[in-house]
């Protein structure tokens, strides 16, 4: 069994991943959205029974709000006696290859404070260290209890040492220090929204795909955490916000022969559907005939078409779309009004926000 749902997070992420066999169910989260999500995912965890409470692995792919503010709310929250076999995230002291400061970048001073200050197990899989793809050889491989095989797709270390610079300035800019966790907790209880508490136009899906994007440099995305997970018989990708040419580069490691696709039950597509980050060559590269979306759109009106546009015709064959609201943004692919080429989707039901995918 492998179920897989995108949680309500506005234009962020949010999946509640379970996998087991007969009563012995496991679970992983990643990411947990923007400061707002967080009371969805705390009814999520309150509807099991105490002694079932606990993440195997809660990943936190990288430091942008969207995917980091929710995470700070639910490690602070005791009351809700979760356990977790392991938290990847890679902080301030993660960004060079050599030991830097402890601490950095304001989300991620909040999140990295209350990591210390809860002692939870932190990248215990890279024994405390960085969480990064190798320049060369094998790429790095680890499994969870209960038969979950992950393997790291990004961040390179090219990506990582570019978040150096911007997340100093942003922490000076925030008046923490960097390598100050009494600071940074400080100002966290501060914040309170960090705080726990108890009509379709037509369209042109040919050209739109074949229309030409710059691709993402924005460097917190670059340090997106993105890996494959393999548990049974089922493989899925979990992009984060990744760059489309470092799960290339990745994914083509992996491959025995350059002409071979990338098998896939599901993936989960990178930046929320954002056209400088789900390329055609990506889309290409995977057989894939599950593909999630997961935005509102807000912001930054998330999906793009051209991504959208890009999944429906480089994915063969007739590939499945879920979103995780329907939205102006994305109701446009309701399969009312468009008929070539061939596709299917799935949005919530009416009334409902978020959306369970059971792989099978």
């Amino acid at each position: 069994m492998l179920k897989i749902e995108m949680l309500p997070a506005r234009h962020g992420d949010c999946l509640w991943i379970e996998y087991g066999t007969g009563k012995k169910i496991y679970r992983m989260l990643i990411d947990a959205g923007p400061a707002s999500t967080y009371p969805h995912v705390k009814q999520r965890i309150l509807a099991l029974p105490e002694s079932k409470r606990r993440f195997e692995l809660f990943v936190i792919t990288h430091i942008d709000a969207d995917h980091i503010e929710g995470a700070v709310r639910l490690l602070q929250d005791k009351r809700l006696k979760i356990s977790y076999g392991d938290v990847w995230f890679n902080g301030w002291r993660h960004l060079k290859r050599v030991n830097a400061p402890t601490l950095g970048g304001p989300l991620a001073e909040y999140l990295t404070t209350t990591i210390l200050k809860e002692k939870l197990p932190w990248n215990n899989a890279f024994n405390g260290g960085t969480i990064v793809v190798p320049d060369t050889g094998k790429l790095p491989e680890y499994k969870l209890p209960g038969g979950m095989k992950l393997t790291l797709l990004s961040p390179t270390w090219t990506e990582l040492e570019k978040l150096r610079p911007k997340w100093n300035k942003e922490v000076l800019e925030a008046g923490l220090v960097p390598g100050n966790p009494r600071k940074a907790q400080k100002k966290l209880q501060e914040i309170k929204r960090l705080q726990p508490t108890l009509g379709a136009p037509s369209l042109n899906i040919t050209k739109l795909a074949s229309v030409i994007s710059k691709s993402d440099s924005a460097v917190a995305n670059g340090s997106s955490i993105a890996f494959l997970a393999e548990y049974d018989q089922y493989r899925c990708l979990f992009a984060g916000d990744a760059f489309p040419n470092v799960l290339v580069a990745s994914l083509r490691r992996l491959l025995k022969k350059p002409a071979d696709k990338i098998k896939l039950d599901i993936f989960k597509l990178p930046h929320h559907g954002s056209r400088a980050n789900v390329s055609t060559e990506l889309i290409d590269l995977v057989q894939c005939p599950r593909y999630m979306f997961s935005s509102n759109g807000d912001i930054f009106e998330h999906p793009d078409r051209e991504a959208v546009a890009r999944v429906i015709v480089h994915a063969k064959p007739s590939p499945l779309l879920y979103f995780n609201y329907k939205t102006d943004f994305n109701k446009m692919w309701d399969r009312g009004s468009i008929s070539k080429p061939s596709y299917k989707v799935e949005y919530p039901e009416k009334g409902q926000e978020g959306l369970l995918v059971e792989v099978k």
